[in-house]
């Protein structure tokens, strides 16, 4: 947990620029706000009885899911650059195979049962949040990305999706190409190594939202 608050960063998708005012207060200068996108068709029916912000360690799995594990996380930021405590950030996506825990979703017989799909993160008093999962599978024709929902209070805030910047898929998927600012919807990953030894992929992205 250390190394990942501490050195554990890709800087590159950074979305606000920090400027710390007197002993431990940070305002911050935004420089763009986080767009909505679509819903999509597949938000859980029914929510896993382990919904914590690590999908890929499942209560009651038999082992590791299949796929690339990838850590990602950043700051929830309001409309006036502060930090927003609190929040419920959840997400939900696809498993290495490409296939959503949905009923209407295809090839549900090859769905990846130690998978979790579906995970929530609480932002801190800092308002940083972040999950583990693993790279998304392909979704033809839709580039790999992972639907985003923010709750506060029990009011959604934003509902939206993350992409990742080294798919080519984006340039020709329409949700993407009409979303104005679709940039601050792009994580950047870096491979690491983890503790244990095993690859990670590991990136940022802030959010921003409009109030």
């Amino acid at each position: 947990m250390q190394r990942w608050i501490a050195g554990g960063w890709v800087t590159a998708a950074l979305v606000v620029l920090l400027a710390y005012l007197g002993a431990g207060t940070a305002a911050a200068e935004v420089t763009y706000f986080t767009p909505a996108q679509t819903e999509g068709p597949y938000y859980p029916v029914t929510k896993p009885a382990d919904r914590d912000s690590d999908l890929v360690a499942m209560q009651g799995a038999s082992g590791l899911p299949a796929g690339e594990i990838v850590e990602f996380g950043g700051t929830l930021f309001d409309a006036g650059g502060m930090p927003v405590a609190g929040a419920v950030i959840e997400i939900w996506q696809t498993d290495s195979n490409g296939i959503y825990a949905h009923p209407n979703a295809r090839r549900t017989a090859q769905r990846d049962a130690n998978f979790q799909f579906y995970g929530e993160s609480v932002t801190a008093e800092d308002g940083t949040y972040r999950f583990r999962t693993i790279l998304p599978g392909q979704y033809a024709p839709r580039p790999r990305h992972i639907h985003v929902k923010i709750k506060r209070n029990g009011r959604t805030l934003l509902t939206t999706q993350l992409y990742f910047a080294d798919d080519p898929r984006k340039a020709t998927d329409s949700i993407f190409a009409r979303t104005a600012g679709n940039a601050a919807l792009i994580v950047e990953l870096a491979e690491h190594t983890a503790a244990d030894g095993s690859p990670v992929l590991y990136g940022r992205r802030d959010i921003v939202l409009r109030m």
